[in-house]
């Protein structure tokens, strides 16, 4: 499988965690293994999977889908609806499949597009995001989604340490600079916001963790019902 040079401590605890035994995301982590598709991290998946687990969110928006493999492990830990982004076509429609071939057609809603243009266009209130785009945008992001998160709402955000990159362990490569740059002022932008209760954890590649506290805004409903679209209408699934 197609995972980052692991540390010590990622060896053992991919040595601990049991096998896959869910066949659909088995299915997925095949074709990821047989196309070299990079797809989460043993230990994140495991992380994601108790987050949702514990918090059981109705409405979840993912940006990021790829080929839905974070999104069978949301979906398999809850019984909510989960609102994905996708700007890869291949990838979006691969992901398509995997949702019908899991029975999970109906709670999902997809949108192919770039989420740049596509958050801004949210109005509804999530209680669970999964953020694991493009990581320059992380920070461009963010506004819209402590807009959109509901009182005690969860942000988690994936390869915030960028393979070492970001906290210096690992020699930062100049080519991704840009990349190291954004994330370390996303980080310090979200750990220094008061609305924010935040955690930045070593797992996998590095994750955030920031709860929402409790303001006096009224929830707003996202629109319900499974459907799987493009975000033009001549690229719908």
């Amino acid at each position: 499988m197609p995972f980052k040079t692991p540390s010590a401590n990622s060896v053992y605890i991919r040595s601990v965690l049991p096998a896959e035994k869910d066949e659909n995301i088995k299915r997925i982590l095949d074709y990821a293994d047989r196309n070299v598709i990079p797809v989460l991290l043993p230990e994140t998946a495991a992380f994601l999977k108790q987050l949702v687990y514990i918090k059981q969110p109705k409405k979840i928006l993912e940006i990021g889908t790829a080929i839905g493999y974070s999104s069978h492990i949301i979906l398999g830990a809850c019984d909510g609806h989960l609102y994905t982004i996708e700007a890869d076509e291949k990838s979006f429609y691969k992901a398509g499949e995997f949702f019908a071939l899991s029975g999970y057609k109906e709670r999902v809603t997809a949108y192919l597009g770039d989420a740049n243009e596509i958050i801004p266009m949210f109005s509804g209130k999530f209680d669970f995001i999964f953020m694991d785009g493009p990581k320059t945008r992380y920070i461009q992001y963010l506004p819209y989604l402590k807009r959109m998160l509901d009182k005690d709402g969860v942000l988690l955000c994936d390869n915030v340490l960028f393979n070492g990159m970001v906290s210096g362990e690992a020699d930062m490569v100049k080519k991704k600079a840009t990349i190291v740059n954004a994330l370390d002022l996303f980080l310090r932008t979200i750990a220094s916001d008061d609305d924010f209760i935040t955690s930045i954890l070593p797992v996998g590649d590095g994750v955030s963790l920031s709860i929402l506290k409790d303001r006096s805004e009224n929830s707003e409903s996202v629109a319900s019902g499974g459907n799987y679209t493009a975000k033009k209408e001549d690229n719908c699934l």
